[in-house]
């Protein structure tokens, strides 16, 4: 095994983890997403001790409450009087398992005390929750965009590539074109013309088909290159000789070769999906504050005193730079000295 699939299979075994945390993020988590405590607000990631303060030695761990002791500074301590020991794999919440089966079993909870393992946000909501809970959204998004960069990448680099003449000549100046916009300013452009208040499901679609209308080109000028290349191969030519229709030599000789620059590029391109909602929630044109997503969680670092005094909202930027670099390295193991990005 080479070192090349070796970084491939480790990125992607991390990213498994990944991807199945976001899916059970709500057994991975003590609370609902939505759910808000103000008594709680910027609550900091609550401690599990083994050792209680007289000294003694629990085999079960457990935490302490905590009280707001100056809602100025927004200072917290932990009440020491009372262990609440920690149940593991106990009933909770209600929730539906990957969406459909309902349960109500969760990994951890702490039974007569709030539990926030990585802290609260401004409105006492379980930073923990929120973050699993992005992760699904920032999926969601990657899955839905890539869907679409693939169905216009393949329709476009493929009838340039097959028809050619004027529709290929067309078709390829205006892939140059996309490609000489800014990207960034075009997507806030589409976006903006939209209406503001839209349902998750729109929003979804919306936000991944406009990153998709201006990151397709590289996929489609692969496509193109790929099968203009198949076209003189020999054995297309022996296809054709023996009065194979052009669909035929297309659907049998040519598209069982294009999955290859397709998985190439779609791994390309998936941070690109991910950065993308995660600026445009950001800055207030993605998804609404009603969704969890991580761009919308990251909208409190324009409070300077979040980095500093509640850097356990930080949490969703920690993901984002994780995500981000396996995608980036999963990219290399497709050779990515072979293939053009999509920016």
């Amino acid at each position: 095994m080479n070192r090349m699939s070796l970084t491939a299979r480790l990125v992607l075994g991390l990213m498994t983890l990944l991807v199945l945390a976001a899916l059970l993020g709500d057994f991975l988590s003590s609370n609902p997403t939505g759910a808000q405590n103000l008594r709680m607000f910027y609550a900091p990631p609550t401690r599990i001790h083994l050792i209680d303060a007289e000294g003694r030695f629990h085999l079960r761990p457990f935490v302490y409450s905590y009280t707001l002791v100056d809602p100025l500074s927004t200072t917290y301590s932990e009440r020491a009087d009372q262990p609440y020991p920690l149940r593991f794999f106990g009933a909770g919440y209600r929730y539906r398992l990957l969406g459909m089966i309902p349960c109500s079993l969760h990994l951890v909870t702490a039974p007569g005390t709030e539990f926030y393992p990585l802290g609260a946000d401004e409105l006492g909501r379980d930073v923990l929750a929120r973050t699993l809970a992005g992760a699904r959204t920032s999926l969601l998004i990657v899955l839905s965009g890539i869907s679409i960069f693939v169905i216009l990448g393949i329709a476009i680099g493929a009838v340039a590539g097959f028809v050619r003449g004027w529709v290929d000549d067309t078709l390829m100046r205006f892939s140059e074109f996309v490609l000489a916009l800014p990207a960034l300013y075009l997507v806030l452009a589409f976006r903006a013309v939209l209406p503001v208040r839209m349902s998750f499901g729109q929003t979804v679609l919306v936000v991944s088909g406009t990153i998709a209308s201006v990151a397709w080109p590289p996929l489609a000028r692969a496509i193109r290159g790929q099968i203009l290349q198949l076209s003189s191969a020999g054995f297309v030519e022996a296809a054709v000789s023996f009065g194979s229709t052009r669909w035929q030599v297309f659907s049998k000789h040519m598209l069982p070769a294009l999955p290859a620059p397709v998985i190439a590029q779609a791994v390309l391109a998936a941070p690109v999906f991910l950065l993308g909602e995660v600026i445009l929630s950001f800055l207030d044109v993605g998804f609404q504050d009603s969704a969890e997503s991580w761009g919308i969680m990251l909208r409190s670092l324009r409070d300077p005193r979040v980095m500093t005094d509640f850097w356990w909202n930080l949490a969703p930027m920690g993901l984002v730079f994780l995500t981000m670099l396996f995608l980036n390295l999963l990219a290399g193991s497709f050779g990515k000295r072979e293939i053009t990005r999509p920016y």
